[in-house]
């Protein structure tokens, strides 16, 4: 099977009520780039961020930066995150292994490939919205999953996917390995 889909338990979703709640007391850095300026980002340019005025991304535990893996700038800042996320990660899907979380805030992906994930991603949604289903492109056929009552794992740099329109604020997070 290409993806896997884990209905969220009323502990997980307690846990990402928690996660919500920080991540809105912290400044995540803004995506949209006024006047169409060039963005040197590419993953601002392919979830097509970059022109969505209310777009936030950041990226929590390891990035790579100039071919170097190192800890990101937000979790110097916020290392409470991480534990935040081991816990949603230690009770809902304890065998899954990630290094980075990628933190989407009121962005509607457009169809895309991650290119820095290695292996499997789990996604999930999080936040007070409606619609802003996610979709993968599996076998040249979409299939749409909500995100808000389940996570989905699967190979972001091999299948593509895309997020629906959604009203509210929606948060998407991505669990993976850098």
């Amino acid at each position: 099977m290409s993806y896997i889909k884990t209905k969220l338990s009323i502990e997980d979703k307690e846990i990402l009520d928690d996660i919500y709640d920080e991540l809105e007391e912290i400044t995540l850095p803004l995506s949209y780039r006024k006047g169409g300026k060039k963005d040197t980002q590419g993953h601002r340019v392919r979830t097509g961020a970059c022109s969505q005025k209310l777009a936030r991304q950041a990226c929590f535990g390891n990035t790579n930066f100039q071919g170097k893996k190192q800890v990101s700038s937000l979790t110097k800042k916020y290392p409470y995150m991480m534990d935040l996320f081991d816990e949603f990660i230690d009770n809902h899907f304890p065998e899954f292994e990630y290094d980075s979380v990628y933190v989407n805030k009121n962005v509607k992906c457009k169809k895309h490939l991650d290119s820095s994930n290695v292996g499997e991603s789990l996604l999930v949604g999080l936040g007070e919205y409606t619609g802003g289903e996610s979709i993968l492109y599996i076998n040249n056929k979409e299939r749409k999953f909500n995100i808000q009552n389940y996570s989905l794992i699967f190979n972001g740099s091999e299948i593509e996917h895309k997020s629906l329109p959604f009203h509210g604020t929606r948060y998407s997070l991505v669990f993976f390995s850098a």
